[in-house]
């Protein structure tokens, strides 16, 4: 090398290196500047040494001259000088500053020069300087006799070693032990010629102990005219150690990692899937990505692999499916494909998770999601800190508020947006507080919510959410639409209060009109009116229509049976709503704008109309008030009837009583002088003559008399009861059964009650006595009587043992003068029915338990 020569830029640094390098056979000319050395340049420069910062024009200069020549700079490193090696294959090296030091680069100045001679002598290799030297980020060496001739920058900072340290060491003694015979093994065969592999791995064990795994690719050479091997190390220590680390995650994390390759094959799966899924690792593998798959989930699939294959992109969204697991059971998995078909993966790598209760859960949630979107009432959540977490849309339905404007938000902002006021506001506070704190566990109560154009309000409950330890996490508010209800139970209210109006009614006109108020006041029934029924015409009569009626038809005439609606609804009994009145053929008067009508009968009595101009008015929740109305009409006029009925029949008894009085005091004066005056003269034909003939005469009067009695009894009977008092029944018939049973003392009277009631006592002892009396009369002088109260309506009975009354006879048992006793009168029943009747009793005849007579007095408006 004594005619090789080193060029050395030395501007201004310390010239050290320079005897350093004339050690190693190489001349060394040194220049102060850097424009000198190009005109120096000529075949014998084997390298050039600048001091200072690279520059890549410069470089370029130098090889145009003289072609690929080590070219240094002693710039240590820096972002420029990185560049600078980067774009123009340029070396750095620091600045040496002490001797050995110089001796160490001088050294690495020959050897490169050296390899770069050597590199440049044929055309083929004329770039290998540059691959090996200057741009390879190996480890590059040549071994010639065991020992290492040549080596780059990156083999001295794998093996830890300064140039000078590894000119010492022998091939194997950076090699790990357990490598070295393998290593030797493989250099003396191709030493040999035989054969040998050019790739193989091996650890090197670098100055400090640490190992690196290397792969190795060895090519045989001649190196200045002498057997070698050119050697190219790569440090894959790190990627190894990321290999693991990856391994590791795979064959551990939780989820299934899955290569598919572009045919849809399973190339590979982590052992998740054993876990998740039940297979064996190896199991699926070589099978196609869907058998699995559920059948209606496959095409998607498939077409999402396709479209993945088709555009060169990973999946955009997770896929859910379900898969077969071992068991033979659907399961729900989530995956993401990337597409790696362009890597040496040719494929996909796909992330599975388990989704299946995830899933199970989401299915649940969107049913009652479903549930809670579907049922007609508001539903709202809140977390423990008082924040809307969930709106469904009945909640809103009848407000423009979007859902953000309440989602996210205190349940505050309801107060915010208008929705209620600060006493509505106050109201819900309190109550969700109460829940919240713990405090309750149902808060239920009515709300008024503020909306455009009405009121609107609700039933709100509200209930907790609890965790597993029994700690509220939340509440839950269920709100119900009772608007409508509480605007019935307003008008239902109203109606109610509107009966008074017609309980002071006094006439089937006042009714009506009573009733048109209330449609029009109440039941917003703008045009409404009432007719009712005349049988003397056979027609149904206008009494009373509203204004607004009146405006549309004008005078309206009774309308004869079978004309227009309103008798079609009288004569069924029941409701219609008639929604195209303008097309009905039975439509009373063509000619008004009315397009619907309601017709609501008044049972016996007509029908209550109402119309409408507008479509669409009248059928709402204010037929079922037009039905109360109807009915309280109904009573209205039953009423009315009653009273006009009990007028004319209280003028009639006040008749018959002025004829029962006239008659009474006939039999009184009338009847009595003459039968005075016959029983004086039987007296006195009784004291002079003694036969049977004056004893029938005697009994004749006697029976005169007792009819006479009877007769009077009845005629006063008749009248009505005026004055009443609160009586023992027990002490009543008692003071009756002394006077009835006078001549039976074998007779019985056994009671099983001590009721009192209101009744006139004379009477009711006169009531007691006929029939006592009739009991004896029937029964004999030996008959037992029982007196009771009845089990099932208010009232009491009289009840014998005796024969009781046969059943062609029980019909006539309470008409005047029947009786089946030679001896009766025939008036003792009669007067019992005008006794119950004056009180406004009822009597009723049955057979009694022992088979004899039994009668019933019902006193539901005298006890």
């Amino acid at each position: 090398m004594s005619e090789s020569r080193v060029l050395l830029v030395d501007e201004g640094g310390e010239c050290q290196l320079t005897p350093a390098i004339e050690g190693r056979g190489l001349t060394v000319d040194v220049f102060s500047e850097r424009s000198s050395v190009v005109d120096a340049l000529d075949g014998a420069v084997v390298s050039v040494v600048v001091r200072g910062e690279p520059d890549t024009g410069f470089v370029s200069e130098i090889r145009d001259r003289v072609g690929d020549i080590p070219v240094f700079f002693l710039a240590g490193e820096s972002d420029s000088a990185a560049t600078v090696t980067a774009q123009s294959s340029a070396l750095v090296a620091e600045e040496p500053v002490t001797n050995g030091g110089a001796d160490a680069l001088a050294a690495r100045i020959e050897r490169v020069s050296e390899f770069s001679q050597w590199a440049g002598e044929s055309d083929e290799r004329e770039s290998l300087y540059r691959t090996i030297v200057e741009q390879s980020h190996d480890a590059i060496f040549i071994v010639q006799d065991d020992g290492y001739k040549f080596w780059n920058q990156r083999f001295t900072e794998l093996v830890g070693l300064d140039d000078a340290e590894i000119a010492e060491v022998g091939l194997l003694d950076i090699i790990h032990p357990d490598d070295r015979n393998r290593t030797e093994d493989i250099y003396e065969r191709r030493r040999r010629g035989e054969d040998a592999p050019n790739n193989y791995d091996v650890r090197m064990v670098d100055g400090d102990g640490q190992i690196h795994a290397c792969s190795a690719n060895a090519q045989d050479i001649e190196y200045r005219d002498e057997y070698g091997v050119l050697v190219t190390v790569r440090d894959e220590s790190e990627q190894h150690e990321t290999e693991a680390r990856f391994q590791a995650l795979v064959e551990h994390v939780r989820d299934i990692i899955t290569v598919i390759g572009s045919d849809g094959t399973i190339r590979y799966q982590s052992p998740a899937v054993e876990r998740v899924l039940g297979y064996d690792q190896e199991e699926l593998v070589g099978e196609h990505v869907v058998d699995q798959v559920h059948p209606d989930d496959r095409d998607e699939i498939e077409e999402i692999l396709a479209e993945s294959l088709r555009t060169g992109d990973d999946t955009k969204e997770p896929i859910r499916y379900r898969f077969e697991d071992a068991d033979g059971s659907w399961r729900w998995l989530e995956s993401v494909a990337s597409n790696q078909t362009d890597t040496s993966v040719d494929g996909f790598v796909v992330t599975t998770r388990d989704i299946d209760d995830q899933r199970k859960r989401e299915l649940r949630l969107e049913r009652y999601e479903t549930i809670i979107e579907s049922i007609q009432q508001g539903a709202y959540v809140v977390d423990e800190d008082g924040v809307l977490q969930y709106v469904n849309d009945i909640a809103l339905s009848r407000t423009d508020l979007p859902k953000e404007s309440l989602v996210g938000n205190h349940f505050s902002v309801a107060c915010d947006v208008g929705l209620l006021d600060d006493e509505q506001y106050e109201l819900l506070a309190d109550a969700f507080d109460a829940i919240l704190r713990g405090e309750s566990r149902i808060e239920r109560f009515e709300l008024q919510l503020n909306l455009p154009g009405n009121d609107y309000v609700v039933d709100f409950a509200i209930s907790p959410i609890t965790a597993s330890d029994g700690s509220v996490t939340g509440a839950v508010g269920i709100s119900t639409d009772i608007t409508a209800r509480k605007r019935y139970e307003e008008r239902l209210n109203a109606l109610h209060a509107s009966t008074r109006q017609l309980t002071s009614a006094t006439s089937r006109e006042a009714v009506g009109e009573a009733v048109c108020d209330a449609a029009r006041e109440v039941l917003d029934y703008e045009v409404s009116g009432v007719m009712l029924y005349n049988e003397s015409d056979d027609t149904l009569d206008p009494v009373a229509f509203t204004d607004a009626a009146e405006a549309l038809f004008g005078e309206i005439p009774p309308l004869p049976r079978g004309t227009g609606l309103s008798w079609e609804v009288f004569e069924s009994g029941e409701l219609r709503y008639y929604d195209e009145v303008d097309s009905n053929p039975q439509r009373f008067d063509p000619d008004t704008d009315i397009t619907e009508e309601l017709l609501v009968p008044i049972p016996d009595h007509g029908v209550l109309f109402v119309g409408a101009v507008d479509e669409g008015r009248l059928s709402d929740q204010r037929i079922p008030l037009a039905r109360v109305l109807a009915a309280n009409a109904r009573a209205a006029l039953d009423r009315v009837e009653r009273e006009q009925l009990l007028r004319r029949r209280e003028r009639e008894l006040a008749r018959q009583n002025e004829q029962l009085e006239s008659f009474a005091s006939v039999v009184s004066h009338d009847l009595q002088n003459p039968l005075s005056v016959a029983n004086g003269y039987l007296e006195l034909a009784q004291e002079n003559y003694d036969g049977d003939e004056l004893g029938r005469v005697e009994n004749a009067l006697d029976r005169i008399e007792d009819i006479v009695q009877d007769v009077l009894a009845l005629a006063r009977n008749g009248q009505t009861v005026d004055e009443v008092e609160h009586l023992s029944l027990r002490r009543v018939a008692s003071d009756a059964w002394d006077i009835a049973a006078a001549d039976a003392p074998e007779a019985t009277l056994e009671f099983e009650t001590d009721m009192h009631l209101r009744a006139h006592e004379g009477r009711l002892r006169q009531l007691f006595e006929n029939l006592l009396a009739n009991a004896i009369r029937h029964g004999g002088d030996d008959v037992t009587v029982r007196i009771g109260e009845l089990d099932d309506r208010a009232g009491f009975y009289v009840a014998d043992d005796g024969p009781g009354i046969p059943d062609e006879d029980r019909a006539r048992v309470f008409e005047a003068g029947y009786t089946t006793n030679p001896d009766g009168t025939g008036f003792g029943l009669n007067i019992v029915q005008s006794i119950v009747n004056a009180h406004g009793w009822s009597v009723w005849f049955f057979d009694s338990d022992e088979g004899g007579a039994r009668f019933e007095i019902t006193t539901e408006d005298g006890r």
